[in-house]
């Protein structure tokens, strides 16, 4: 059994837990901010097609992370264990990134730009050139952003990586974005689709340019040269699973947009898009909360389990505290949020929001069980039970949405939700014999003695 490492003490400089989650807070408000931005600026520019935009933001996020095949949140972990002067498993460690950087992250980029090229139709050549390469440039950056956000978080430098991660790749990137986006709306419009998914793509870059030259002092003097392919398939093997667990579970945040897009008339995959848009926000604070813990469930697994079970569950108790305070006007004024957000003529959407909200609720309220799983070496049951509710969520997606329209999809999405993190909250309690939900009774004094 690996020592304890419950405290501050001689953990290279880390910032205590309550620090971490103070500088993931400031983040996280950027990251919102932000991600509205990004949203009612794509809104206002492209109308109608604004569901389009949404599919296309949410498709490259997916391929970028599949590119990664789990190697960030595999790296995450093990930079959290590695030991100061541990040369050899820093070199592992970079030799792994360089695979990953050289060959999987370009191959998926590629793929992904040659298959937009083929399937967009109905525009000229300039501007299906135009798309093929902005989708093919943010699955390279937005791997990249995940890539660097979750080595630096590893290797403690917690303040930066709090800039880096979150919903629309954090406040750095969001920020870029969104002036960028708005940069477009004022004095390009009729750029369009093309011009939206360029804002996207340079607002990632700039932030994943700076992430890239913090990373380089940290190992700057361990060799990562090596035979590519050997190292490819090492750190593949070792991380797939984290690619089947996160794979799964976007595609379940995820699946009923791309649904909506190919069963709904644009319209009301407009409203269904603008709804579960707003609808996610409600699950940032947990999601924020569940990276900030992630290196600290690494440590304190099986070493100190009491002390881990409070964390968390003071950890939720937060959240659930923080998001409260969105879901209390989405649930009560949906149609001015939306008006708000997006434009009077999204307001439609307000059944939508009211019911997505509901299964949102229920991933905070479970706290944070598969963060507590993954990062314990039960992300393998993670992917399972992902996997499981996935297949379930689209036959039951397709059925609603052919019969009842964006409502009924949004009635399902909802319900599905609720049993995915009931099942993870159940799974983490027979597994690790702990409860994540949130507490009556919070430890704020554990969160200052922890190291982040």
């Amino acid at each position: 059994m690996r020592a304890s490492l419950p405290s501050l003490k001689g953990r290279r400089g880390q910032v205590a837990l309550s620090g971490a989650i103070g500088w993931f807070a400031v983040s996280y408000g950027g990251a919102v901010l932000g991600y509205l931005a990004v949203n009612a600026f794509a809104a206002r520019l492209l109308d109608d097609s604004f569901g389009y935009f949404v599919l296309a933001a949410t498709v490259s996020t997916l391929l970028g992370q599949l590119g990664l095949m789990g190697v960030h949140r595999g790296g995450l972990r093990e930079a959290a264990r590695l030991e100061p002067g541990d040369d050899e498993g820093l070199r592992e460690l970079r030799r792994g990134v360089r695979a990953v950087a050289l060959v999987l992250l370009p191959s998926t980029s590629l793929v992904t730009a040659a298959v937009t090229f083929a399937v967009v139709d109905g525009v000229d050549s300039a501007t299906r050139w135009t798309i093929a390469i902005g989708m093919g440039v943010l699955v390279w950056f937005g791997g990249l952003q995940k890539l660097w956000a979750n080595y630096l978080r590893g290797f403690g430098q917690v303040r930066f990586a709090s800039l880096l991660e979150g919903r629309s790749g954090g406040a750095l990137a969001a920020a870029c974005q969104g002036l960028l986006l708005g940069a477009v709306l004022l004095f390009r419009p009729e750029w369009g689709l093309p011009g939206a998914l360029a804002a996207l793509a340079v607002g990632l870059a700039i932030p994943v340019t700076v992430a890239w030259r913090r990373m380089l002092p940290v190992w700057s003097h361990v060799s990562g040269r090596g035979p590519v392919f050997r190292d490819l398939r090492r750190v593949v093997g070792r991380h797939w699973r984290f690619a089947s667990n996160l794979l799964g579970g976007y595609l379940n945040g995820t699946v009923e947009i791309w649904l909506a897009a190919l069963i709904l008339t644009s319209l009301d995959a407009s409203l269904f898009s603008a709804a579960q848009r707003l609808s996610v926000l409600l699950a940032i604070p947990l999601v924020s909360l569940g990276v900030v813990f992630s290196p600290v469930v690494s440590r304190l697994v099986d070493s100190d389990n009491a002390r881990l079970e409070k964390l968390l569950r003071t950890g939720a108790t937060m959240a659930t505290v923080v998001t409260a305070v969105l879901w209390i006007p989405m649930l009560i004024l949906p149609e001015t949020v939306l008006s708000a957000v997006f434009g009077e003529g999204f307001a439609e959407a307000a059944p939508i929001l009211a019911l997505l909200t509901v299964g949102s609720m229920s991933h905070v309220l479970s706290g944070m069980s598969g963060t507590a799983l993954t990062m314990s070496r039960h992300e393998s049951v993670v992917a399972t039970i992902q996997w499981i509710v996935l297949a379930v969520r689209v036959l039951a997606g397709v059925l609603a949405a052919n019969t009842f329209g964006a409502v009924g999809l949004g009635a399902s999405a909802a319900a599905l939700t609720v049993c995915l993190y009931l099942t993870l909250w159940v799974v983490t309690r027979r597994r690790m014999q702990m409860w994540t939900h949130p507490t009556l009774r919070p430890r704020i004094g554990l969160l200052r003695q922890t190291s982040g």
